[in-house]
């Protein structure tokens, strides 16, 4: 009980409180500033921890880790620019509700959405914490492999309707990240004798080349004399969250919760390849899976709940084993460590008031997300009013400024642009882009899971259908794939147009 109340007491502090919405805030601006990462503003703001109480130090850094997260999704849904990469899957459909005047229904279910995901992500790093890291334990190479396999998967399920396309750009995207240094070997790879391709194509640069520079081109090329996109009054009556669509989405934010759990305890995974399972379930699943990518909302709340029930479980890994979950706790174990707290089964039994003040502080957090989210709401949706003139040159400067922070490098910004320029082609020729960063992101996941599990079964292909988690994995790709399959085959052929 003495441990209980000084875990609780600590968190009454009123730094605590506000390092903990300074910590919001700052997240959410870089969130939602296209090339500005989220580990790169929590590994700016450590220092800055060093000189507070552990509390008060770490609630900074859970603060921009959460405020970040969901920051990505605001402009994904008013400009069509992911400031996360994570946030792609929410831009196919928040982009086309604020098309259609919904901007503040889509901001508003992106706040609940990922809030929700968080507090079951929390309550699930509260309550399971052990148990769960047991299961994070018993993925190894070969279930690392299995899981990258269902999630490719998602590439049919994302590209239903226009099939060929979408598989042309998901081996791109497994294509581009063979670039550079060899994972196993360390021999150079794909790089032409180019220095700066040895460590492969950079990852911010392609993002923000693909969705903020070709987006910005996009706008290039429509008249500016369109002055706006089309105010939109956050309260008026079609933006708001009907009952009936409650319905529809609580599902979905239900079952995506569950997998962000999941993946956040998956030491190298992130919210990236969560937001994209998360949304290509919720399509296999859907009703309607049509509307997806079309304004459906519950795409958008699938998308956001994996996305940001992450950040919970992401701790559970390094809690209790004292490996990092992803970049952004890797960065964050410099503050355990400054302050003497050494994470692993020891800290349970030594610091157990830390504990308890950590879970508390985890709460607060989203709490405070909620609450700082729905302040700023009535700011974000301004950008809706914002002349597209204006828009263009402030995303090409924000999307060139963001790379070069980021890398220090004047070639990633070359290749950004690289990038946009192919992404507007795409737009054009009417290939999808998500299957193109699906297939970059689960590449290297694929390939050393793959050679990892070959080493260790020395040749034999029975090590993936012999380890029940592989094999479940592998199973559930090769259903959701046959039936991607027999809705494609199903759907009716589009009416062909004659010139007259």
């Amino acid at each position: 009980m003495d441990v209980l109340l000084t875990g609780l007491a600590a968190i009454a502090d009123p730094m605590v409180l506000l390092m903990t919405v300074t910590g919001l805030v700052i997240g959410i601006v870089i969130g939602a500033i296209p090339g500005l990462n989220v580990p790169l503003a929590v590994a700016i703001a450590l220092p800055i921890t060093f000189s507070l109480t552990p509390v008060a130090g770490l609630a900074m850094l859970v603060g921009i880790y959460k405020g970040g997260t969901y920051g990505g999704s605001l402009s994904a849904i008013l400009i069509n620019v992911p400031g996360t990469p994570a946030a792609v899957a929410t831009a196919a459909d928040g982009s086309a509700l604020t098309r259609q005047g919904k901007a503040g229904k889509a901001l508003k279910m992106s706040l609940y959405a990922s809030v929700i995901g968080e507090l079951i992500s929390d309550l699930a790093l509260i309550l399971f914490c052990v148990p769960i890291a047991s299961l994070a334990l018993k993925f190894g190479p070969t279930e690392m492999f299995a899981l990258g396999i269902f999630a490719l998967t998602l590439v049919g399920v994302l590209s239903e309707g226009n099939m060929v396309k979408g598989l042309i750009a998901g081996t791109v995207g497994l294509l581009l990240a063979n670039f550079g240094v060899d994972p196993l070997s360390g021999q150079f790879r794909l790089t032409f004798g180019v220095r700066e391709l040895s460590g492969g194509w950079a990852f911010i640069a392609l993002v923000i080349g693909i969705f903020a520079v070709s987006e910005a081109l996009a706008m290039a090329q429509q008249s500016l004399t369109t002055a706006k996109w089309g105010g939109v009054s956050l309260w008026s009556r079609e933006n708001r969250i009907e009952r009936a669509e409650w319905r529809q989405c609580a599902p979905a934010i239900g079952r995506s919760s569950l997998i962000g759990v999941l993946i956040g305890t998956i030491p190298g995974l992130g919210s990236a390849v969560a937001a994209f399972l998360s949304y290509g379930l919720g399509r296999t699943l859907s009703r309607d899976p049509d509307a997806f990518g079309n304004g459906a909302l519950d795409g958008l709340a699938s998308a956001e709940s994996g996305n940001n029930a992450v950040t919970g479980t992401t701790f559970v890994p390094l809690l209790t084993l004292g490996v990092p979950g992803d970049v952004i706790t890797a960065i964050m174990l410099g503050a355990f460590m400054v302050h003497g707290l050494i994470p692993g089964p020891a800290l349970f039994q030594q610091n157990g008031d830390f504990i308890v003040a950590f879970f508390a502080l985890m709460l607060l957090a989203t709490a405070l997300h909620f609450v700082i989210g729905l302040a700023g709401m009535s700011a974000f949706i301004q950008v809706t009013r914002v002349s597209k003139g204006v828009l263009f040159p402030i995303i090409l400067l924000l999307a060139i400024t963001g790379v070069y922070v980021t890398t220090n490098n004047v070639f990633d910004v070359y290749v950004m642009l690289g990038f946009g320029v192919l992404g507007y082609f795409m737009k054009v020729f009417g290939f999808p882009i998500a299957p193109l960063l699906i297939g970059f992101i689960l590449s290297p996941l694929i390939e050393i899971g793959f050679r990892q599990a070959m080493i260790v079964s020395r040749g034999s292909y029975d090590i993936f259908f012999t380890r029940p988690i592989a094999a479940g994995f592998l199973g559930l790709a090769l259903i959701v794939s046959l039936a991607v399959a027999w809705r494609e085959w199903r759907r009716p052929a589009a009416p062909i147009e004659r010139e007259i």
